[in-house]
Protein backbone atom coordinates (compact mmCIF):
# COMPACT_ATOMS: atom_id res chain seq x y z
CA UNK A 1 0.00 0.00 0.00
CA UNK A 2 1.61 3.48 -1.43
CA UNK A 3 1.37 6.03 0.85
CA UNK A 4 -1.11 8.99 -0.36
CA UNK A 5 0.53 12.11 -1.10
CA UNK A 6 -0.60 15.89 -2.00
CA UNK A 7 0.25 18.85 -3.38
CA UNK A 8 1.28 21.41 -1.17
CA UNK A 9 2.99 24.76 -0.83
CA UNK A 10 4.24 27.17 1.92
CA UNK A 11 4.20 30.98 1.25
CA UNK A 12 2.74 34.44 2.26
CA UNK A 13 -0.57 35.83 1.52
CA UNK A 14 0.62 38.90 -0.46
CA UNK A 15 -2.82 40.68 -0.95
CA UNK A 16 -6.05 41.30 0.93
CA UNK A 17 -8.08 37.94 0.16
CA UNK A 18 -11.60 38.54 -1.38
CA UNK A 19 -14.40 36.67 -0.98
CA UNK A 20 -17.19 35.64 -3.47
CA UNK A 21 -19.98 33.83 -4.47
CA UNK A 22 -19.51 30.94 -7.19
CA UNK A 23 -21.82 30.07 -9.67
CA UNK A 24 -23.32 27.41 -7.57
CA UNK A 25 -23.52 29.66 -4.65
CA UNK A 26 -20.43 27.86 -2.44
CA UNK A 27 -18.19 30.75 -0.80
CA UNK A 28 -14.74 31.56 -3.27
CA UNK A 29 -11.84 32.60 -1.60
CA UNK A 30 -9.15 34.31 -3.62
CA UNK A 31 -5.50 35.99 -2.76
CA UNK A 32 -2.16 36.24 -4.49
CA UNK A 33 0.23 33.61 -2.17
CA UNK A 34 4.28 34.90 -2.59
CA UNK A 35 6.57 31.50 -2.44
CA UNK A 36 10.22 32.05 -2.08
CA UNK A 37 12.14 28.75 -3.26
CA UNK A 38 15.54 27.64 -3.99
CA UNK A 39 15.69 26.13 -7.21
CA UNK A 40 18.55 23.75 -7.77
CA UNK A 41 21.36 23.85 -10.47
CA UNK A 42 22.56 21.22 -12.82
CA UNK A 43 25.40 21.12 -11.10
CA UNK A 44 24.02 20.52 -7.81
CA UNK A 45 24.27 23.42 -6.17
CA UNK A 46 21.34 25.68 -5.19
CA UNK A 47 21.12 29.23 -6.10
CA UNK A 48 19.52 32.50 -4.10
CA UNK A 49 15.95 31.93 -3.10
CA UNK A 50 13.40 33.09 -6.20
CA UNK A 51 10.21 35.34 -5.15
CA UNK A 52 7.37 34.54 -7.25
CA UNK A 53 3.45 35.31 -6.75
CA UNK A 54 0.79 33.00 -7.68
CA UNK A 55 -3.06 33.11 -7.67
CA UNK A 56 -4.42 31.15 -4.73
CA UNK A 57 -8.21 30.17 -4.06
CA UNK A 58 -10.48 28.35 -2.34
CA UNK A 59 -14.12 26.67 -2.20
CA UNK A 60 -16.62 25.79 0.32
CA UNK A 61 -15.51 24.75 3.68
CA UNK A 62 -11.84 25.65 3.01
CA UNK A 63 -12.78 29.21 2.05
CA UNK A 64 -15.47 29.77 5.22
CA UNK A 65 -12.40 28.88 7.93
CA UNK A 66 -9.98 31.37 5.39
CA UNK A 67 -12.66 34.10 6.01
CA UNK A 68 -12.27 34.17 9.43
CA UNK A 69 -8.34 32.85 9.88
CA UNK A 70 -6.14 34.22 6.59
CA UNK A 71 -5.15 37.36 6.28
CA UNK A 72 -2.32 39.52 4.45
CA UNK A 73 1.11 38.94 5.37
CA UNK A 74 -0.12 35.35 7.19
CA UNK A 75 2.53 32.71 5.85
CA UNK A 76 0.66 29.39 5.68
CA UNK A 77 1.32 25.84 4.14
CA UNK A 78 -1.95 25.19 1.76
CA UNK A 79 -2.23 21.63 -0.21
CA UNK A 80 -4.56 21.22 -3.14
CA UNK A 81 -3.73 20.88 -6.23
CA UNK A 82 -2.60 22.82 -9.62
CA UNK A 83 -5.06 23.79 -12.18
CA UNK A 84 -4.89 25.47 -15.35
CA UNK A 85 -6.96 27.97 -16.88
CA UNK A 86 -8.02 29.53 -20.21
CA UNK A 87 -9.60 32.43 -21.02
CA UNK A 88 -10.15 36.04 -23.10
CA UNK A 89 -8.40 38.91 -21.97
CA UNK A 90 -9.68 41.72 -24.18
CA UNK A 91 -10.16 39.77 -27.05
CA UNK A 92 -7.02 37.64 -26.76
CA UNK A 93 -6.54 34.33 -25.52
CA UNK A 94 -4.86 33.55 -22.26
CA UNK A 95 -3.73 30.78 -19.76
CA UNK A 96 -2.99 30.65 -16.51
CA UNK A 97 -2.35 28.86 -13.11
CA UNK A 98 -3.59 28.86 -9.66
CA UNK A 99 -3.59 26.52 -6.51
CA UNK A 100 -6.88 25.24 -5.39
CA UNK A 101 -6.54 24.89 -1.73
CA UNK A 102 -8.46 21.71 0.27
CA UNK A 103 -7.04 22.93 3.50
CA UNK A 104 -4.57 25.22 5.09
CA UNK A 105 -2.76 25.72 8.22
CA UNK A 106 -0.84 28.46 9.42
CA UNK A 107 3.07 27.40 8.98
CA UNK A 108 4.44 27.30 12.65
CA UNK A 109 8.12 27.95 12.10
CA UNK A 110 7.18 31.73 11.78
CA UNK A 111 3.46 32.20 13.21
CA UNK A 112 3.36 32.33 16.99
CA UNK A 113 -0.11 31.48 17.99
CA UNK A 114 -1.89 29.61 21.15
CA UNK A 115 -3.86 26.64 20.25
CA UNK A 116 -8.23 26.79 22.23
CA UNK A 117 -9.37 23.02 22.28
CA UNK A 118 -12.26 21.81 22.74
CA UNK A 119 -12.21 18.80 24.65
CA UNK A 120 -10.31 17.88 27.60
CA UNK A 121 -7.29 15.77 26.60
CA UNK A 122 -7.92 11.85 25.71
CA UNK A 123 -7.17 8.94 28.38
CA UNK A 124 -4.00 7.29 27.86
CA UNK A 125 -4.97 3.47 26.50
CA UNK A 126 -4.19 0.70 29.11
CA UNK A 127 -2.76 -1.47 25.62
CA UNK A 128 -0.16 1.28 23.69
CA UNK A 129 -0.03 0.98 20.25
CA UNK A 130 3.89 0.43 20.05
CA UNK A 131 6.14 -1.85 23.08
CA UNK A 132 8.22 0.65 25.17
CA UNK A 133 12.15 -0.27 25.07
CA UNK A 134 12.22 -2.02 28.02
CA UNK A 135 9.90 -4.55 26.26
CA UNK A 136 11.72 -4.83 22.62
CA UNK A 137 15.33 -4.71 25.28
CA UNK A 138 13.32 -7.92 26.92
CA UNK A 139 12.61 -9.40 23.63
CA UNK A 140 16.24 -9.12 21.97
CA UNK A 141 17.53 -10.49 25.30
CA UNK A 142 15.80 -13.66 24.50
CA UNK A 143 17.61 -14.54 21.38
CA UNK A 144 16.45 -15.47 17.98
CA UNK A 145 13.04 -16.88 17.39
CA UNK A 146 12.69 -21.23 17.13
CA UNK A 147 13.10 -22.05 13.58
CA UNK A 148 9.70 -23.74 11.83
CA UNK A 149 9.59 -27.18 11.41
CA UNK A 150 8.98 -27.69 7.43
Amino acid sequence: MSIPTRQCIVGQIASRPEWSRASEGTVRFFARIKIRARRRHADGTYGDPVESFHNLVAYGRAAERGRTRVREGDVIVAAGYVRTDSYDHDGAPRTGEEFVMRWFGHEAWRTEYTVARSAPPAQPSSHPRTPRRSSVAAIAAQGPAPALAR
